[in-house]
């Protein structure tokens, strides 16, 4: 790609103190909106590359420091000196810079792993975006398919289901905190009890419970103890109940009815 410099044959800028600047700072919690900026119209004076980050140029108008944007975005523009920009250009040109940084952001987040829609919004909110940026970003990952809440949902019942054994109860609780809707999370757990034995998987996890209490010798208290780590890992009381009887076999029965 060609550099700024190459184009115009610009020094490079010096970082100079500028409120806009603090919009692009990835340092700090807080960014301007562009919204709520106060701008006045002026010429592009210059434009020179960053010294510190080849990606990005420094834009001048009237001889001041204006603003930074992306290089790719100072060419489509085709900023240039003599350039005049009115204050809703110089808008909107920051809109754009701010919409590339908080996709820029999220893409960095969803190449670590898949995330869920409200999880990307709340880490640009966290990070200062602004709330109508946040959104548009989101709408446009899902748009291109990069986030899809339903078959999050899917894969996590699914992983967390065959890989730690947690029942549906459990599943709902993490992915209602992880913000995926309530319809969604019905069609993913709908899904899995379709395609697993729920039963199978909860007398599974009771013999491994009630083999790692053995040094209990209070039957009642065994039986109660593997009951509640059931039902904690998202087990229905019943399922967790008739888990619990098979693993106990061997012992009395009517233990249930003293505990």
């Amino acid at each position: 790609m060609p550099t700024l410099r190459g184009l115009w044959n610009l020094p490079d800028s010096r970082n100079l103190p500028h409120p806009l600047n603090l919009m692009f700072n990835s340092q700090r919690r807080e960014r301007p909106d562009p919204a709520d900026l106060d701008l006045v119209s002026g010429t592009v004076t210059r434009v020179a590359q960053q010294k510190k980050d080849l990606d990005r140029a420094s834009v001048f108008i009237d001889d001041k420091f204006a603003f930074g944007l992306a290089v790719d975005l100072v060419i489509e523009a085709g900023l240039r000196k003599g350039v005049v920009l009115t204050a809703e250009q110089q808008r909107a040109l920051l809109v754009r810079q701010e919409t590339f940084a908080a996709k820029s952001s999220a893409m960095a987040g969803l190449s670590n792993r898949a995330r869920t829609a409200d999880e990307v919004r709340q880490s640009l909110l966290r990070k200062g975006f602004a709330e109508a940026i946040a959104e548009d970003t989101v709408a446009d990952l899902e748009r291109i398919g990069l986030v899809d809440d339903e078959a999050y949902a899917r894969a996590f019942a699914k992983d967390r289901f065959n890989g730690r054994g947690y029942g549906p109860a459990r599943l709902r609780q993490d992915l209602m905190r992880k913000g995926v809707g309530r319809a969604t999370i019905d069609a993913a757990l709908a899904e899995l009890t379709e395609a697993e034995d729920l039963g199978a998987e909860a007398r599974e996890q009771a013999a491994k419970k009630w083999r790692s209490l053995a040094s209990e010798d209070d039957l009642r208290k065994r039986k109660k103890k593997t009951l509640d780590f059931l039902v904690r890992r998202g087990f229905g009381f019943d399922t967790a109940r008739a888990a619990v009887e098979a693993a106990a076999t061997d012992e009395d029965a009517d233990g249930w009815d003293q505990a």
